[in-house]
């Protein structure tokens, strides 16, 4: 019911008024490049400084990485619908934490990250509204609205909530990023690879990653001139063009396990989330 209200030419002037910051943004960067940072195992094989050359959107808890603010990071993205509604974890995922008033632990303190980086613009789900706000909040809703007459057809032909990446390359291009170099993306290495590069556990997956995805998402992107590069640590097959992190750096790989990463504090939030592989 929420969504086909918000559809409605009353739900649509309420969401421009939630939404309004995001209009000033509107192709900020037309033209140039940017790295979009996924939160995937090969991460741990990276030096984070090399990647300040380019602007970057980081996804999910990429925030916590120790060396986060090595990184040019201007937005940052994380999208789960009522993430940061308190008792989360027990109503919406059904899950016991100790936490001050049951939120999730790592929204919690995600908040704090908020307010330590107030020169970083952090996007989350339109329905975290009346529980989360702040200069540097911004809230976005499948497709973002345009002042300036773009076609929003690309989140109306593919749902842009379906994914955090997804939501993030929406993101990228209503920014107005011509190539954007995809960093942490395991999964769209083939064969494709699971795991965080704040957990111990990784490997790869059985099946391949949704054709569609590219086939569909990225491909429609490709026709309007969005270029993607995909980082990885080392020579692999995917169907997007790959870079090895040597190539563009001229530097090698500098492995790092997942302890390393993160810093004692951001260790003990992850520990209270009870559901990571530390």
């Amino acid at each position: 019911m929420i969504h086909s209200f918000l559809k409605s030419k009353i739900g649509l002037k309420i969401r421009e008024i939630l939404e309004y910051k995001n209009f000033k943004l509107e192709d900020k960067h037309l033209g140039e490049q940017c790295y979009i940072f996924g939160d995937g195992v090969s991460i741990q094989n990276y030096d984070i400084h090399n990647f300040n050359d380019k602007i970057g959107i980081a996804c999910n808890h990429f925030p916590f990485h120790k060396d986060f603010n090595k990184a040019n990071v201007k937005y940052a993205i994380l999208s789960e619908p009522f993430y940061f509604m308190p008792f989360f974890d027990s109503i919406i995922k059904k899950r016991k934490v100790k936490t001050i008033f049951s939120f999730n632990p790592i929204s919690f303190h995600y908040r704090k990250i908020v307010r330590l980086y107030p020169g970083i613009n952090f996007f989350i789900n339109l329905s975290n509204y009346i529980f989360f706000k702040g200069k540097n909040v911004f809230y976005l809703y499948k497709n973002i609205l345009s002042k300036k007459n773009k076609s929003d057809s690309l989140c109306k032909e593919f749902n842009c909530d379906k994914g955090v990446l997804r939501r993030a390359i929406s993101l990228a291009v209503f920014l107005g990023f011509k190539t954007i170099y995809l960093v942490g993306c395991d999964y769209l290495m083939i064969p494709s690879k699971f795991g965080h590069w704040y957990e111990k556990v990784s490997g790869y997956r059985d099946s391949k990653v949704d054709e569609s995805y590219i086939d569909g998402f990225i491909n429609k992107l490709k026709e309007n001139n969005i270029n993607f590069k995909l980082v990885v640590p080392e020579k692999v097959e995917s169907d997007l063009e790959i870079i090895t992190y040597e190539d563009l750096f001229s530097v090698k790989t500098n492995f790092k396990k997942n302890e390393v990463l993160l810093s004692d504090e951001n260790m003990k939030v992850f520990k209270m989330q009870n559901t990571m592989k530390l």
